[in-house]
């Protein structure tokens, strides 16, 4: 077993002198030979068959120390953080003299690491704000049973009288400006429910009056906001025909509509249920808000020096998010940039401060579940792995990620601050008591 001692450094690092025994030093020059012995192509053996001579004569014996040392600095590190309570937040500075290495005998390297940094924590609990609950009104829960009716509607066709608000139509059309067509200026059948706002303003009103077959033109104005920037604030002419029209027809409101759309028995019983389901959201919504009003709170009290690296690695991260989001809808990182009209480099600056606010957020929850001797339980830890396995299908490089060093510190920090914030909001509405962890996000590679 390796031997470890730590010393402090300036701006939030720790060297760690390690040592490691000539018996796992032999070892790792075991491995060195036998992993060189596979690559190295020696005269008349077989690959993996070469005496270790004769792989120190064609591979040379400064490859065999050098894979060597990659082996025993990688598995000796992670043995001496296993002796303390550091968090690392970045790879180590390694320091070790290659001709110190030799079989049979123990070697000593230093590894240099920036760790966690220190928090002064301020006042977070006696704050003057209170939990914001919104009551459900009658109002509330006839919007719902609005939406239960549409959901069940059926579509009648219209005979004899003009297209209004709320009918649904199909419309062929053609737009263009400046006399040239545009990109998605056209369709030949698109339906549309008449004034739910799905076109530009001041499109969809020119429909209410026409009839089936009617053809109408009219000019309208991309809004300068627009999605599209060649056509922001133009002014484009559209040739329209009203291909179908029909109306919506909502079932009655009544108990059969009650037992249709739930397992209720009544149209009273179901109202109790949508208010019941409101109520339960609206508390879940003001518990959050709550518990983000807390963090803000205690974040603005508190003071961190931020290490530049975390702030890095942040700002990488929320990169990657915006990606992904990107990704769902079919663009790429290169085509939002360049809609964006910035680069790269503009991009990351923009993402620093969000990145700073983050990581300081994160340094004053540990900071203040520390004080609280508020954490993630290892089969909290275990059982969140597995379930983001299930759920994500057991994707290889999820399932490496998660059950590394550095993916299993990530979901303990995610999974101890659900159960703090949830302490400190039970604590204030004086409903302490156990907490229950709540479901981790999908795992990001961020640190702790």
């Amino acid at each position: 077993m390796v031997t470890v001692s730590t010393r402090p450094e300036p701006g939030s690092r720790v060297a760690l002198e390690i040592e490691v025994p000539s018996p796992e030093v032999d070892r790792h020059f075991a491995t060195a030979y036998s992993h060189l012995a596979e690559r190295t192509r020696v005269p008349g053996f077989r690959p993996g068959k070469a005496p270790r001579h004769l792989i120190d004569r064609y591979a040379g014996r400064a490859s065999v120390v050098a894979e060597a040392i990659d082996h025993l600095v990688a598995a000796s590190y992670d043995a001496a953080l296993d002796q303390t309570d550091l968090i690392p937040i970045d790879q180590p500075d390694v320091q070790i003299e290659a001709g110190q290495v030799t079989e049979g005998s123990p070697v000593t390297f230093t590894a240099t690491v920036s760790v966690r940094p220190e928090v002064a924590l301020g006042d977070y609990y006696d704050y003057a704000f209170d939990i914001e609950r919104k009551p459900v009104t009658d109002d509330d829960v006839d919007a719902v049973l609005t939406e239960m009716r549409e959901g069940q509607a059926t579509l009648r066709p219209i005979d004899g009288r003009a297209a209004q608000d709320g009918d649904v139509a199909a419309v062929k059309f053609t737009g263009t400006i400046d006399g040239k067509p545009f990109e998605g200026g056209s369709a030949d059948r698109l339906p549309l429910v008449i004034g739910e706002g799905r076109m530009i303003a001041g499109w969809e009103e020119q429909l209410v009056g026409m009839g089936i077959g009617e053809a109408k033109e009219f000019d309208v104005t991309f809004p300068d906001d627009y999605r599209v920037e060649e056509v922001r604030g133009k002014l484009a002419h559209f040739e329209v025909e009203l291909l179908d029209l029909r109306e919506r027809i909502l079932p009655q409101l009544d108990d059969e509509f009650a037992k249709a759309v739930g397992e209720v028995e009544s149209l009273e019983a179901l109202r109790a249920e949508i208010r019941d389901a409101l109520e339960k959201r609206g508390e879940a919504e003001a518990r959050h808000l709550f518990g983000d009003r807390i963090i803000d709170y205690a974040t603005a009290n508190s003071s961190v020096e931020l290490p530049e690296v975390m702030i890095a690695n942040e700002v990488e991260i929320m990169r990657d998010e915006l990606r992904a989001r990107l990704a769902q809808q079919r663009i790429g990182l290169d085509q939002y940039l360049a809609l964006a009209k910035q680069s790269p480099e503009e991009l990351l600056a923009e993402l620093r401060d969000p990145a700073s606010r983050r990581v300081k957020t994160l340094l004053v929850l540990s900071a203040i579940a520390e004080r609280e001797g508020i954490d993630a339980t290892d089969a909290e830890i275990d059982a969140e792995a597995a379930d983001q396995l299930s759920r994500y299908g057991d994707e290889p490089k999820l399932r490496e990620y998660l059950g590394s060093r550095r993916g299993r510190s990530y979901l303990r920090m995610t999974l101890r601050n659900q159960k703090l914030v949830e302490h400190l909001i039970n604590r204030k509405l004086g409903t302490d008591g156990p907490v229950a962890t709540a479901s981790a996000s999908p795992a990001s590679t961020g640190s702790e």
